[in-house]
C-alpha cells in the first residue's frame, strides 16, 4: 500500500469519501497518533484532495493543532476553503497569532485569504512565517503566492540521454555564458518550465539548477539570457570556503529527470513522498519552508519557487537544492541548505 505510516502501525484504506470521514472522526476524537493520520492525509492530498472539501470548515474551526500535515499538502486539502474559514483564522490571528492558523490561511489561497494575510502582517503579524512558506506581502494590496499550486514528482534516471527534456549533468558551457570566470562548476539539472503548470513566463525554454565548488550552504544569483545560458553569477551567503580544491568528476552522475503527477504510485510516509524509489524531489508547489527564501537582488521581490531536489540527484554536497525565479528581472537564485 502506498501509505507507510512513520509510526509503524498498519494503514487503513483511503479509497472512498466514506474512508475520509473515518479519518476525520479519528482526528476529532484524538484517538490515533497525529503522525499516523498525517500520512493518510498526505496520501489524500496527493490523490483525491477534493474528498476533503466537506471537512475544511470542521478542521479549521477546532482541529488544526492535531492536523499534522505538511504545508504543501495543506495547500491541496484547504485550497479554496470558504470565506467563513478565512474569517475564523483571521480572528484567531488577531488574538493569538498561532503559526497553525497562519499556515492554514496561506494554504487556502483565495482572494479573501490573501487579503487577510496582508492585513495580519501590517498589523504586526509574523512576516517570516508567510515568506518562508512562499507568500509575499507587498507594501500595499493582498499577499501573493510565489509558487505554483501544481506539483510534479521528480524522478532520476541515470544514463546517457543527449536529447533529454530535463537533463542532469550538463557540461557547464551548456548553461553558463563564460565558464572560465564563473564560480559555478557543477550542474544538477535543467527544468523545462512548460512541463510544470503555473510557473511564470521565462525568456528561455529551461532554467538550470547548479552549484559552486562549495559543498556547504550557499546561494547563487544569475541572470538568464534568451538562449538559456546564465551570466553575472554571484555567490552569496556561503559557508566557509572548502580548503580542498574542487575534484568532482565532470562525467559523474549524468542522466535525466522525469516529471510525474502526484498520485497513488508514490509512497506517503513521515509527511512526505521522499521514500518513493527513484524520487529525488518536487517541481512546483511551495518551497520546503525550513529556511528563508531568496528575494531578487534587483527588485527585492520574493522569488518564485520552481523546484527542490535532494543533492543526490547528482551528488555534490548534502541537502536540498532549490531553484527560484524572478520573472520580471529574469534572474534565478540557486540555493543549497542542510537537512533539518
Amino acid at each position: 500500500m502506498p501509505i507507510e505510516p512513520v509510526t509503524g502501525e498498519p494503514p487503513i484504506p483511503v479509497d472512498s469519501p466514506e474512508d475520509v470521514a473515518v479519518l476525520v472522526e479519528h482526528l476529532t476524537r484524538g484517538d490515533r497518533d497525529a503522525a499516523w493520520l498525517g500520512d493518510h492525509f498526505a496520501y489524500l492530498a496527493g490523490t483525491r484532495p477534493q474528498w476533503f472539501q466537506p471537512y475544511q470548515e470542521q478542521v479549521v474551526d477546532g482541529l488544526l493543532e492535531r492536523f499534522e500535515v505538511a504545508f504543501d499538502d495543506q495547500c491541496q486539502l484547504l485550497a479554496g476553503a470558504p470565506d467563513d474559514c478565512v474569517q475564523t483564522l483571521a480572528r484567531r490571528l488577531r488574538d493569538s497569532r498561532d503559526f497553525h492558523d497562519a499556515l492554514a490561511l496561506s494554504a487556502i489561497g483565495t482572494g479573501a485569504a490573501l487579503t487577510a494575510i496582508a492585513e495580519d502582517v501590517r498589523n504586526g503579524g509574523d512576516r517570516e512565517i508567510y515568506e518562508d512558506s512562499g507568500i509575499r506581502i507587498p507594501p500595499t494590496g493582498p499577499a501573493e503566492p510565489r509558487f505554483s499550486p501544481h506539483r510534479r514528482a521528480v524522478f532520476l534516471e541515470p544514463g546517457d540521454f543527449p536529447d533529454a527534456e530535463h537533463p542532469v549533468g550538463l557540461p557547464i558551457d551548456r548553461m553558463i555564458a563564460d565558464p572560465s570566470s564563473s564560480p559555478v562548476v557543477w550542474h544538477y539539472l535543467s527544468l523545462r518550465l512548460a512541463d510544470v503548470p503555473g510557473l511564470p513566463t521565462w525568456p528561455a525554454e529551461r532554467a538550470h539548477l547548479a552549484a559552486p565548488a562549495s559543498t556547504g550552504r550557499w546561494t547563487v544569483f544569475a541572470e538568464s539570457a534568451a538562449d538559456g545560458r546564465y551570466h553575472g553569477e554571484q555567490v552569496v551567503d556561503e559557508d566557509e570556503p572548502d580548503d580542498d580544491e574542487f575534484t568532482d568528476e565532470p562525467e559523474f552522475g549524468r542522466g535525466r529527470v522525469l516529471l510525474r503527477p502526484y498520485g497513488p504510485d508514490l509512497v506517503y510516509s513521515n509527511g512526505h513522498v521522499h521514500t518513493t524509489p527513484g524520487l529525488v524531489g518536487t517541481a512546483g508547489g511551495p518551497p520546503i519552508g525550513l529556511y528563508p527564501n531568496p528575494s531578487c537582488p534587483s527588485c527585492k521581490r520574493l522569488m518564485f519557487h520552481a523546484v527542490t531536489v535532494s543533492s543526490m540527484v547528482r551528488e555534490h554536497g548534502d541537502g536540498p537544492r532549490s531553484l527560484y525565479l524572478c520573472e520580471d528581472c529574469q534572474t534565478v537564485a540557486m540555493t543549497a541548505t542542510g537537512w533539518n
